[in-house]
């Protein structure tokens, strides 16, 4: 009956040592992204990894990049500019992305241009 007891708490135990081994989405990891680059995978990882992003750039860029993931690892704003890749036609979105923050798309688009963020009083995330 003790084993039985003993077995039953190690459960419990054992899902709140996964839960907080999770990361949360503010502590999304830089992956192989240079500090000081805007950087794009073209799959989605969780936590480190060394694939080659699809785009590492210092400045301002336009173009078409596959994109799962995407990290600003400058202390500047970005705004970027995507479409979703299943169509690669699509309506054209922006986001802002913060100094030093990532995060994912739901579904894999396509990054195609990246500005230097003026602050118009709007927040950025």
């Amino acid at each position: 009956m003790r084993l039985r007891a003993l077995a039953l708490a190690a459960v419990p135990a054992a899902f709140l040592g996964v839960m907080a081994s999770a990361p949360t989405a503010s502590a999304w990891s830089s992956g192989n992204c240079p500090v000081g680059s805007f950087c794009v995978w073209p799959e989605y990882w969780y936590g480190d990894t060394d694939m080659t992003p699809s785009l590492t750039t210092e400045t301002e860029w336009t173009g078409s990049a596959p994109g799962h993931i995407f990290y600003n690892n400058t202390s500047r704003d970005v705004t970027m500019t995507y479409v979703v890749q299943s169509d690669g036609q699509g309506t054209e979105r922006t986001t802002c992305v913060s100094g030093v923050s990532g995060s994912y798309f739901t579904m894999p688009m396509y990054v195609t241009d990246l500005k230097w963020r003026e602050d118009d009083g709007t927040p950025c995330y």
